[in-house]
């Protein structure tokens, strides 16, 4: 197994690489825009919209606190150019994010490690990388966009995005 140290000096192996991390303060949820590498972080402070094959924050927004209960729906709004989308999300209310993708990549949360969780990328050939060593207990959401060409992890402070070449595959 390769372990990838805190925040990532190295990528992992390929096709996948690290895009970056987005630092949050207080993550409620994240959530993929359906059929795009887009994901939507909804913080205590605001959202955004995050190009998860670049890196590039899309759009920013203020989110309007409704209630605990609006929340709990999993489905967020989407908001600038996203107008009349709704993002189905997880996080800290639940939901979840695909887990594996038709390429054969999954992700697996080790809760063993606690306090200190962390999440392997498991690879068609059934080999596992350590993608995520935090020095925290609370990973929100982790998961792939339903293109299977990015994942993220996200805590109650960061959201790590990592992502693979379209090149070659179908």
């Amino acid at each position: 197994m390769v372990m990838i140290k805190n925040n990532l000096v190295q990528d992992p192996p390929e096709p996948w690489f690290k895009v970056g991390t987005v630092l949050v303060g207080g993550l409620y949820q994240v959530g993929y825009v359906k059929d795009r590498d887009i994901i939507l972080i909804h913080s205590a402070s605001k959202l955004t919209l995050t190009d998860t094959m670049t890196g590039e924050r899309l759009s920013a927004g203020q989110d309007q606190f409704v209630s605990v209960e609006h929340y709990r729906r999993l489905k967020m709004p989407g908001f600038g150019f996203l107008v009349g989308e709704i993002i189905p999300t997880a996080g800290i209310w639940g939901g979840s994010l695909p887990v594996t993708t038709s390429a054969g990549f999954s992700l697996r949360k080790r809760d063993a490690h606690w306090p200190v969780p962390d999440v392997d990328l498991i690879y068609p050939d059934g080999r596992a990388v350590c993608v995520s060593t935090h020095n925290v207990c609370d990973i929100r959401a982790y998961g792939f966009s339903n293109t299977s060409f990015s994942f993220v992890i996200a805590t109650e402070s960061d959201v790590q995005i990592f992502a693979r070449s379209h090149e070659g595959l179908s």
